[in-house]
């Protein structure tokens, strides 16, 4: 597999990635020569449209230049970094420059925030980014006296980050929804962090697969999320590429464009065919 994110690229991408432009346009209409024919509605999304890397880290660990250059071909404009690898981050912005595409933001593993918050910044300035977020936690962090730990540390980073011209961001999953003990992560976090110096990168499936309302979590604090991504869920509770899903986006998102929210990023957690996926979604989403 990984030979399709090198020397044969091309070939990939008129080939298994164009069968992925074919089956995007399942949505829309049959012309009458049997070709398939764009829908008429109205885009679910008409901004600049991201991509989280960690949706292709395989191939990105690969050949960065050949999956940023597909990226940038399919139509994305920013990319939201999930770590480098052994690659250097000046390199990449290199060439991300020279492909026209951006780098707003960025994932910042916990032990980043606790012990090494300097050298993320200098990453990020590398980068361009100015969000900081941090991405996951794992289970022995998921009490409530923990999310009161965690909400300070991003405090004290925020205010870092703030002299440099950063903003630091949390990103959910579904545990911060469940209770425990009588509480909610989410709602400690929200509550406990600054809301100038933490904003909050939603994403869109784990709400979902929490059981909650991706527009009422929204309203709970318009102008607190200022990220999101743009995943979809199946009936199952399986991650599928958008507009495979029940996840109504093109509701959605103009409602989080109102309340805030200035990035979007296409974002699936293990597709099978990486790339497939990121051209499906991005063809729903832009047409």
């Amino acid at each position: 597999m990984i030979r399709t994110y090198g020397t044969d690229r091309r070939r990939f991408l008129a080939g298994a990635l164009g069968m992925g432009v074919v089956a995007t346009t399942g949505c829309g209409e049959m012309a009458s020569d049997g070709s398939p024919e764009v829908a008429s509605a109205a885009r679910p999304y008409d901004g600049k449209l991201g991509l989280q890397l960690y949706t292709v880290r395989d191939a990105f660990e690969a050949d960065y230049a050949a999956t940023l250059t597909t990226l940038a071909e399919i139509g994305y404009k920013d990319c939201e970094t999930a770590g480098f690898f052994e690659h250097n981050p000046t390199e990449v912005k290199a060439l991300m420059n020279d492909l026209g595409l951006e780098s707003n933001s960025g994932h910042v593993r916990i032990e980043q925030f606790q012990d090494s918050f300097g050298e993320a910044i200098e990453t990020a300035n590398t980068m361009g980014q100015t969000l900081m977020i941090l991405p996951w936690i794992e289970e022995s962090l998921r009490t409530p006296d923990s999310y009161r730990e965690i909400a300070d540390l991003l405090n004290q980073r925020g205010e870092e980050a703030k002299a440099a011209g950063k903003q630091v961001a949390y990103h959910n999953h579904d545990f911060e929804f469940f209770e425990i003990d009588g509480e909610r992560g989410y709602d400690i976090l929200l509550e406990r962090a600054d809301p100038e110096l933490v904003k909050m990168e939603l994403d869109m499936y784990w709400v979902a697969h929490a059981d909650k309302d991706v527009v009422d979590v929204l309203s709970r604090a318009p102008g607190r999320f200022i990220a999101s991504h743009i995943k979809d869920r199946a009936a199952d509770g399986s991650m599928v590429a958008v507009g495979d899903g029940e996840i109504d986006f093109a509701n959605i998102l103009p409602k989080a464009a109102e309340m805030g929210m200035e990035h979007f990023y296409v974002e699936h957690d293990n597709p099978e065919e990486p790339f497939v996926s990121v051209q499906r979604s991005f063809t729903h989403l832009m047409g």
